[in-house]
This record gives C-alpha cells, structure tokens and sequence, in this order.
C-alpha cells in the first residue's frame, strides 16, 4: 500500500492551490475528488457548444507584486493566465436610486472619484479606504506569523460591516455605494464582519480582472501544476472515512473500501462533512461536532445564464450592481472570440435555501414542472430588473438557463447550495472563523469555510494551512512577501 505524505480531500480550488505548493515543495500528494472533475465551483459547463462560468466572474490583487499574483507566480500558474483587467475606472458600477456610481481601480482613483460625487464626506471616504488597505494587509501579516488573528484581525472579525462603514459615513447613499457589492461575499446586514467586506472589497480595489477562457483556467492550469510535480489525482474517490489512531490521522479510507496512508491529511470539504468523515475514536468531542453542525451556512445564489445572439449586445468591461428591493449583479464573460459583442451574460442574486426547500428531496432534472415555472418566474424577474439598467439586453437572449442553491448543491455538494460556505457572524467570530488547524494531530482543514471566502480568501486560506505542513518562515521567504 502507498503511502503518501499528504492527503487532500477534494479537488477544489483550496484542494489543488494545496497539492500545488506542498507537491512543488516535495511533498508526495495525492488528492481525492468525489466528482468526475476538478474546478468545485470554478467548474463551467457547456450550452449550445457555449462554455460558461458556473459562478465565479472576476478576481482582484492580480497586478505583478500584489498577492494573488505573487501567491500564483509562487504556485507556477501566473503565466498559464489570460487576464482581462477590467475598466480602471468602473470595475464595478453601482445603481441606487436613479443614481449610478462608478468604482475605478486604484485606492488613489477610488477616493478621488467617490469624493467628487460626495464632497462633503471626503474625509470619511479616505478613512474608509486607509482602513480596507490596513486590514487588507493582515492576510500578508497572517501568512507570515502562520497563526491565528493579530489583535487588528480580532477586532476585524468581531466588527461589524454595517457598522463600521457608518462610522466613516453618515450619508445613506454612499453608505449604499460602499457595501454595494455585498453579493460577491455574501454579505448580510448585522451578521458580516468588517474583515471579511474589506479583504474582498480591498482586492477589487486594488486591481480587478477576469478570466479570459473560463475561470477553470485557474484550477486546470493548478491541476496541471500538481501532476508535473509528481502529484497524483483520482476522480470519483469519495472519502468515507478519515483513519486516526491515538488521537493522530493515518489517512483515508475511500467509500469503496480502498484506503490510503498519510502522515497528513487535508480536508478542503466543509467543516461538518469533515467531522462526519472522523471516527468516534479520533479525540473530537460530540459537543465540538454538535457546535460546528449546528452553524448556519451563507446563502445560496440564483444565476441566470444568458447566451446572447452574435453581434447583439455590447461587451461591457465592467460588473453591475443594481441595488433595490432585490440586488442584482449583471456580470459579462469576456468573449470567446474577443469580439466586442457580448455572448454570455449572468444575471445574479442571493437565494435563501428556504425558497427551493420543497424540492430538496429531488435531483436535477427531476424537480418537476412547478420547479420549472419557478425557476422562470425568478428569470424573468431579473431580466427585468437587467433590461432597466440595460436597455436592449433582454431583446438580444437567445437562450436562457438558469441554476438554484440546490443547483449548486447537487453538482457541488456543498450544504444547502451555500455559495460561501459557514456564515462569518462578527457577533460569534471565534465560533464562526475555524482553524486550519484541528485538534487531531495533522489534520488540517482547507476552504471557503475556513477563515474567508472568494478567490482572495481562499488562497490565503490554502497558503496559511500549508504553513502547518513546510513552515510559515519558509512559505514567506519562498513567496517573497
């Protein structure tokens, strides 16, 4: 029987930006996939021959120094990357009222134009954005230590997003413009910390880019990275069981009884479905178990796909945030051909798992006609509410698709279709920001339910439980940070 130095469950993007730096450290790494494919939700699929991104649309800090492109430089994928940097001055654009706000690239440009449409608050604006570049920064500070939160990441994690932004400012609508983009972390009012708005917020605004190809390019070109290095990879490999022996892991055993040996083990599945895979045995307490399945996840999402006809619509650079009763985000994939025409379109917005409950019990393709109308009655809702920001969009569909949390659920597996994993609560943050490191001797845990979310969060995440395994000293010296 093998034996591996570490084994990863999961073939997700913390799963391969894992395999990534351990296998290119000379670590033997082998990574366990339940589903036929890598990607997690970075995965695509295909309408009329049309690839489309399943849910994830742009990314932030890729410009040459700051730390998603030194982080990929170091994991060898920086150069397999086409990237299309959106608009410097409108990465995002946000619609309040009859208002619209432009968000520009570049902390310098975002003070300076927000302060032009709000010069009575200026000053709070600048405050506002000192505060997201100095809590942006303790990623790199966690990264280096290897350890849990600095006293400036605990009163990040335990502040409120609402409240903080208002304390920069007492004016409603720039309270709206600033947290405008609440979607893309999953934010709710009076539950989300602070930190977690400003590491996403602080990367788009640093600099913000789209995947040109599919955002699968990412993990394909991670995925090819671990296998030069000698990595290894099976697919439909569903992890059973996580073996432990005296309190300390000893590897896997599979759901068709194959089992592999490790000296560490890295579970990037949620917390709970880790904790399901331990042995009684394993030294977890039931009351540890009972807390951590008993956390409340974040909301799902409903993403309308839109396959628009050749030469219809404009390609736009930007990403748009229609704020109302219901927020909205219109996201556009850069085109296949690289004309200026637009030929898919995603319209999102949150989805509480309560609203396709009474479906829980089916499979996709198999939820039936009531299913369906529903899924309509919400796709026409937010084409609507697309067309009245984007005049001529809804004329220029020629194929429409639709997915739901139990959409992503069933594909993904992740609970409830949840689209950021466990809901960071600043009122519980202790609770709600696990650990990569658990109290089973090397097991270590990986993820967007660890620390944060996102593109940002979860490579930072990945970074910080390789630390466990090659040191944070070395980690940092080898990545130059």
């Amino acid at each position: 029987m093998t034996k591996y130095d570490v084994i990863i469950t999961g073939a997700g993007l913390a799963g391969l930006e894992c395999a990534a730096v351990l296998s290119s450290e000379g670590q033997k790494v082998l990574i366990l996939e339940q589903g036929a494919v890598s990607g997690g939700f970075f995965q695509p699929f295909k309408r009329r021959g049309v690839k489309i991104d399943s849910s994830v649309h742009y990314a932030g800090s890729l410009d040459k120094g700051q730390l998603l492109h030194t982080a990929f430089s170091y994991m060898g994928v920086i150069d397999d990357l086409e990237l299309v940097r959106l608009n410097p001055g409108s990465f995002d654009v946000i619609f309040t009222g009859d208002e619209t706000y432009n968000l520009p690239i570049g902390h310098e440009n975002f003070v300076k134009v927000l302060s032009e449409r709000f010069p009575e608050e200026s000053g709070g604006i600048r405050a506002y954005s000192d505060e997201l570049k100095r809590t942006g920064s303790l990623s790199i500070q966690t990264i280096r230590s290897g350890g849990g939160f600095s006293p400036e990441g605990i009163d990040s994690i335990s502040s409120g997003a609402t409240d903080t932004i208002e304390r920069f400012t007492s004016n409603p609508v720039l309270r709206k413009v600033l947290s405008g983009n609440s979607i893309i972390y999953g934010g709710v009012k009076d539950i989300t910390p602070f930190y977690v708005h400003a590491i996403s917020t602080n990367s788009y605004i640093e600099s913000s880019y789209r995947f040109y190809g599919g955002a699968d390019s990412l993990t394909n070109a991670l995925e090819k990275r671990v296998l030069e290095n000698g990595g290894e990879i099976l697919f439909s490999s569903s992890v059973k069981t996580i073996l432990t022996e005296s309190g300390e892991v000893r590897g896997v055993e599979t759901e068709n009884g194959e089992k592999f040996l490790s000296k560490w083990v890295i579970s990037t599945v949620h917390p709970a479905h880790t904790l399901e895979m331990l042995e009684i045995d394993s030294g977890i307490k039931n009351s540890y178990r009972e807390r951590v399945s008993a956390l409340r996840n974040s909301c799902g999402l409903f993403c309308l796909y839109l396959l628009m006809k050749p030469g219809s619509f404009p390609y736009r650079n930007e990403n748009y945030h229609i704020l109302g009763d219901k927020n909205v985000m219109v996201s556009f994939q850069p085109p296949a051909d690289k004309s200026e025409y637009a030929d898919v379109v995603t319209v999102i917005c949150q989805m509480d798992f309560a609203e396709v409950e009474r479906w829980s019990s089916t499979t996709t393709g198999r939820r039936g006609e009531e299913y369906s109308e529903f899924k309509e009655s919400v796709s026409e809702e937010l084409l609507e509410i697309a067309e009245s920001r984007l005049p001529g969009l809804k004329g220029s569909v020629l194929a429409k698709y639709s997915a739901t949390p139990l959409t992503f659920r069933d594909y993904v597996r992740t609970p409830q279709g949840s689209a950021y994993g466990i809901m960071k609560n600043f009122n519980m943050p202790l609770s709600t920001f696990i650990p990569v490191k658990t109290r089973v001797k090397n097991l270590l845990l990986s993820g967007q339910s660890i620390n944060v979310h996102g593109v940002m969060g979860v490579t930072v995440t990945s970074l910080l439980t390789c630390c466990e395994i090659i040191g944070p000293q070395y980690l940092s010296e080898k990545m130059k940070i």
